[in-house]
Formats: structure tokens, sequence, C-alpha cells
């Protein structure tokens, strides 16, 4: 019978926070489970799973304040992330027909052709809509709902 000796708690340096950080961040991203991070993050950095939730829960507070953006500033960082994956030559075909589609979906290409209007705006925001008048809110509900 071997018994597992605790080990002594260790203080990460701001450089490992950090990468810790990114590297959670990164895999939130790619749509991987908590369990499968915990145990990633756990291993590489020698910390408990309980540890690693505490960092979880930090990169999502971050990602959500990193997201409390203008849509349209989101949109133009969006649109030139996959317009430099598209021409990055160590990107294979998979990854650039992968980045075309997420273009055509931010520029709204993939509607349906009855839906392409230069004169609809797409792009109200909360506040647009909460600071329209009752007028031009029934306007802009007509215009959007009677267009074919």
């Amino acid at each position: 019978m071997t018994t597992d000796t605790p080990q002594p708690r260790q203080s990460l340096s701001d450089d490992q926070r950090d990468l810790l950080l990114r590297l959670v961040k990164k895999m939130l991203a790619m749509g991987r489970h908590a369990s499968e991070i915990k145990q990633a993050i756990a291993q590489e950095f020698y910390l408990s799973r309980r540890s690693v939730e505490r960092y979880m829960k930090r990169a999502r507070q971050e990602m959500i304040e990193h997201m409390d953006m203008p849509v349209k500033q989101h949109r133009s960082e969006a649109l030139y992330f996959y317009h430099n994956m598209m021409n990055n030559p160590k990107s294979g075909p998979r990854e650039r027909l992968r980045a075309r589609e997420r273009i055509d979906k931010l520029m709204g290409l993939d509607l349906p052709a009855s839906i392409h209007d230069e004169t609809l705006d797409f792009t109200l925001t909360p506040a647009d809509i909460q600071a329209m008048s009752d007028e031009e809110l029934d306007a802009t509900y007509d215009k959007l709902m009677n267009h074919k």
C-alpha cells in the first residue's frame, strides 16, 4: 500500500498565472469540457482541481469583461482575425474554409437572399432600441417583419 504525500503548496509566479489563464481561456474557447480543463491544468501546473476551478472562474470573468465592447469593434476584430487565418500560409484548407465561412456569417452573407437589403439595420443594440420612441420602434419592427 502506497501513500501519496501531499505536495507542499507552491505559489505561481505572475508569468505562470498569466500563462495558466491564457491556456484556460483558449481551452474554453475550443469548447473543452470543464473536467478536461481541470485535469490538464492540474497536471501541468501541479494544482488541485479546486484551484483550477478558481482560475476557470477568473478566466470566464475576464472573457466577459473583454466582450463588454461595442458590437462593431468586436466584429472588426473577428474579421481581422479570420482574414489573417485565411492568409496564413500555415493554415490548412479546412482552417481557411472555416475562416471564410465565419467571415461570410459576420458579414451577413449566409442570410437568405430575400432579406439582403442594405437599408435594413441588423446592428441595433438593446440600448439603441431602448432609446427609440414608440413610433420609431413600431416603424423598425414593421420594416423588419414586412420585408420580403
